[in-house]
């Protein structure tokens, strides 16, 4: 069994996977493993991965190169290498980011260390030439995390967050299938039956800001698109918890949720079509908003007047 098993989706990443490529291979943690999942990319992301393969010999008995039957979006891409991987550890990486190469060995060594079932590490946000510094933990109590996840307080994303694989196969999770807020679904669903969440303080871990992304493109198909997958990720968030959140986790979600929701405000503010759309998504919250310790005034105003608007 592998100390650690990298998973990473690859689809028009041939600017990027180079770079990528060359920060995992060169890791200082040996017993490694690598899940290179090729969604049906049309460039020539895989053809440049085997060629810088092929400088790392050391690393070829090490990775897996699996192409997906047919384009199948990311979520879908990080189900199969969660089911596939054999690490003792898992962890994910986006092929257009790159890792510092001390990362994998210094958190699977905190793991042991403290025999924690997630281990989180901080990260830097870049565009090359200018970079963002984030923390990547609060605290590390358990309801607290996940709280902060919800408040967007920390990345709920899976890249800075290696995870005991037990903790996804000893548990019933439900897999996203939407590609907008799919870190979050799983992430919550994993951190909730954790007992112990340890933090490396370190940049360990390089998110690309890059200008191409599909989330700046704001036609109003690509809006509309965008927010339904974020609803249905949302909903599977809802659905695990229902019944078992404290106030503090409610509170936090029904906050993720009003926000979530406001990816179409700007559509429902004039097409009747979305704002139905838009109601449908904050009914099941439309009794917990005026409560909600962490809405402004300015928040619940706007969201009551929404509501009201959809019914005249």
């Amino acid at each position: 069994m592998p100390k650690v098993s990298v998973i990473i989706p690859v689809y028009g990443v041939e600017k990027y996977i180079e770079r990528c490529a060359r920060s995992l291979f060169e890791q200082t943690l040996d017993d490694i493993e690598y899940l290179f999942i090729d969604d049906c990319t049309p460039d020539k992301s895989v053809e440049i991965l085997k060629r810088v393969l092929e400088e790392y010999p050391q690393r070829k008995s090490q990775v897996v190169i699996h192409r997906m039957e047919q384009n199948s979006g990311q979520a879908k891409v990080r189900e199969w290498g969660m089911r596939n991987a054999t690490g003792e550890y898992v962890i994910h990486c986006d092929s257009d980011d790159w890792v510092d190469v001390h990362m994998y060995e210094e958190m699977y060594n905190k793991a042991i260390e403290e025999d924690a079932d997630v281990v989180v590490c901080d990260f830097c946000s870049t565009d090359c030439e200018n970079e963002q510094y984030s923390k990547g933990l609060i605290s590390k109590e358990r309801e607290n995390v996940i709280a902060d996840i919800l408040l967007w307080r920390i990345a709920g994303c899976l890249w800075n967050k290696l995870v005991r694989r037990k903790e996804y196969t000893d548990h019933d999770i439900n897999y996203p299938t939407n590609n907008m807020g799919e870190d979050a679904a799983l992430i919550v669903q994993i951190l909730w039956n954790v007992k112990r969440i340890s933090y490396l303080p370190k940049p360990l871990y390089y998110y690309y800001a890059n200008p191409t992304s599909i989330t700046k493109d704001v036609t109003d198909d690509k809006i509309r698109q965008r927010f339904l997958q974020a609803t249905a990720n949302v909903e599977i968030i809802e659905q695990f918890i229902d019944g078992k959140a404290t106030g503090k986790i409610t509170d936090a979600l029904t906050k993720y949720i009003f926000e979530q929701s406001y990816l179409i405000v700007s559509l429902a503010m004039k097409n009747k079509e979305d704002l139905s759309i838009w109601r449908r998504s904050v009914g099941k919250i439309r009794s917990r908003v005026y409560k909600c310790s962490y809405l402004s005034i300015k928040n619940k105003l706007v969201f009551y007047f929404l509501l009201f608007k959809s019914v005249i």
